[in-house]
């Protein structure tokens, strides 16, 4: 079987139950400044990157994000005429952090193009581009990128295919009902092997009417249950049999025709504490095979993996190997350390498309976990 890897940094936020959470809530604030005269900016766009969290700075510079649970974020700082900032941030309960932000002009030139002057070889690498980023899956169909036109890409080599986008890419996802904007910050494919990089912003859309609003919670519901936030969450809960996951650790056969090279392990076995009480550390060897037991196989994964000669399984199955000895999770669910993992199998089927903001829980989801 043919197992396509992608390695992708996204951050978590992770919600108790109301006591503990309003307990837990921090509030970020400061002033957005010119580097170069010292001078207040108003209107710059200061965000938390994967949430629907975000506000605007005032007439004399001054921003306040608020509702910020504990853990590790990316404050993403943007301003037209000025440098994109990014300010990586702990965050522990209780926090009042005051983090002044200075932003650098700078002139960007960039040439009105319209996307039918950009030719055949630039639409063939567009649609590769959608199928590696926005996934696959059957969300897939409903999202679509509406400035595809500041995308430019590099295939030099056969087999690869970088990107860059000259402006954040604006996307709807009309099957989970969302509106992202996105600040790709790096993307390369080579081989089986997909990286990328970069912050969403996420705004909900508005529903027509009743029967798109249910279809829009149910499609979220799907997306979650299952992904990789799940299963995080349910390791640092403990609960990863009651969230219908199973865990291996994968070793290679010691000798031809060994096939017992699968050994079932807990969250107690991975987890360790970390240097900050509210971070956890994962260490383990060889493979972690993560067998989700309560959704089958998409069909459009068996495509995905040209597996089209058999019929989906009744379980999902995927592999987690650590580019380093050990990773740090905060309590959202987040890898601190960027590409610190690397996701193959059905958690690498799902992209972008499938996708929820960093805050999405399902109802009631905390009040059956939490002890």
């Amino acid at each position: 079987m043919r197992r396509v890897i992608f390695i992708f940094l996204t951050t978590t936020l992770f919600f108790f139950g109301l006591t503990d959470l309003l307990r837990a809530q921090a509030i970020v604030k400061g002033e957005v400044v010119d580097t170069d005269t010292g001078q207040p900016l108003q209107g710059a766009h200061v965000f938390l990157s994967g949430t629907k969290l975000g506000t605007y700075s005032d007439r004399s510079g001054q921003y306040t994000l608020r509702r910020i649970p504990i853990g590790s974020f990316r404050i993403i700082v943007t301003m037209i005429g000025y440098e994109r900032m990014v300010y990586n941030v702990d965050v522990e309960p209780g926090d009042q952090l005051t983090i002044d932000l200075n932003l650098k002009p700078v002139v960007y030139e960039m040439d009105e193009i319209n996307v039918d002057d950009l030719g055949k070889k630039w639409r063939r690498n567009l649609a590769r581009f959608e199928e590696l980023f926005l996934g696959m899956s059957e969300n897939a169909d409903s999202v679509f990128i509406l400035n595809p036109d500041v995308l430019r890409f590099d295939t030099n080599f056969w087999g690869r295919l970088k990107a860059e986008a000259l402006a954040p890419l604006e996307i709807v996802n009309k099957s989970l009902g969302y509106e992202i904007t996105y600040y790709l910050f790096e993307f390369k494919h080579t081989g089986h092997t997909t990286y990328w990089d970069g912050e969403p912003l996420f705004k909900e859309m508005t529903p027509s009417d009743p029967t798109q609003k249910f279809l829009w919670e149910f499609n979220r519901l799907k997306a979650f249950h299952g992904s990789m936030r799940h299963f995080w969450l349910s390791v640092l809960e403990d609960r990863v049999e009651e969230e219908g996951f199973h865990m291996y650790r994968v070793w290679e056969p010691m000798f031809p025709g060994d096939t017992n090279n699968l050994f079932k392990v807990t969250a107690e076995d991975i987890v360790r504490p970390a240097e900050k009480e509210y971070l956890k550390e994962v260490r383990f060897s060889g493979s972690l095979e993560i067998v989700y037991m309560r959704e089958e196989e998409d069909w459009r994964y068996l495509e995905w993996t040209n597996e089209r000669n058999r019929g989906p399984g009744w379980s999902q199955v995927s592999w987690l190997e650590l580019n380093e000895r050990s990773i740090t999770v905060d309590p959202s669910g987040e890898v601190v350390e960027p590409y610190g993992a690397i996701q193959q199998g059905y958690l690498g089927f799902h992209r972008l498309a499938d996708l929820t903001p960093r805050e999405y829980r399902p109802d009631g989801y905390f009040k059956a976990t939490n002890r």
